[in-house]
């Protein structure tokens, strides 16, 4: 399963239209999807009507950063879930206020925290996501922490145009020439989908 999927609602960072990420999904056997786009839930709509008509089980979420930080994923259980969560984003973007470093107290939504943001105390609905790239240096801060980790692995582009094209976009956010964008400002070369055996081989 994906969880963290962008499309071009993420604005000046995703590259694919919701009906495209939903392709790539059908050719790389991938069953369930989750469009976690960032700090914006405007393409889910759509995203789930592709979704049922290509028998992919659609999950809406959203991705909370801040500037280039990632500082977790929110994704809905069900109806109730997505209420809360645009709640969240209502309530910020009316009142002008950051979005909250850590997750507020949600019922109905699960969260998935980065390994660089993880709450000291894990509620019974958080988890830490792990990149393949983490898989072999990160280590849980007490045992019972294992049991809380899932696969963490972000598609923003299908190709490598589409990750120049995204590193332009980047470079628009941060108003910058394309050789001073630095690697933290941009997604990894690697966040583009696979099928889903080799995303299972990673692990």
């Amino acid at each position: 399963m994906y969880l963290n999927c962008h499309s071009f609602y993420s604005l000046r960072y995703g590259t694919l239209s919701v009906e495209a990420l939903v392709n790539q999904a059908v050719l790389n056997g991938v069953e369930c999807l989750a469009l976690t786009d960032i700090n914006s839930t405007t393409g889910v709509i759509d995203f789930a009507k592709h979704c049922i008509e290509a028998g992919i089980k659609p999950l809406a979420g959203v991705e909370i950063r801040k500037n280039d930080q990632l500082l977790y994923l929110a994704i809905a259980k069900n109806l109730d879930g997505f209420r809360e969560i645009n709640e969240l984003l209502t309530k910020t973007n009316l009142s002008e206020m950051p979005l909250p470093f850590q997750s507020p107290y949600f019922t109905n939504v699960f969260v998935i925290y980065p390994t660089n943001n993880v709450p000291d105390i894990l509620q019974k609905h958080e988890f830490v996501g792990i990149r393949p790239t983490e898989l072999k240096r990160y280590k849980p801060s007490f045992p019972k922490q294992a049991d809380k980790l899932v696969c963490l692995y972000p598609v923003t582009f299908s190709g490598k145009q589409e990750f120049n094209l995204h590193k332009l976009l980047r470079c628009i956010d941060h108003n910058i020439l394309l050789s001073h964008l630095s690697p933290e400002q941009h997604a990894g070369t690697g966040e583009n989908m696979v099928p889903l055996r080799e995303l299972k081989a990673l692990y």
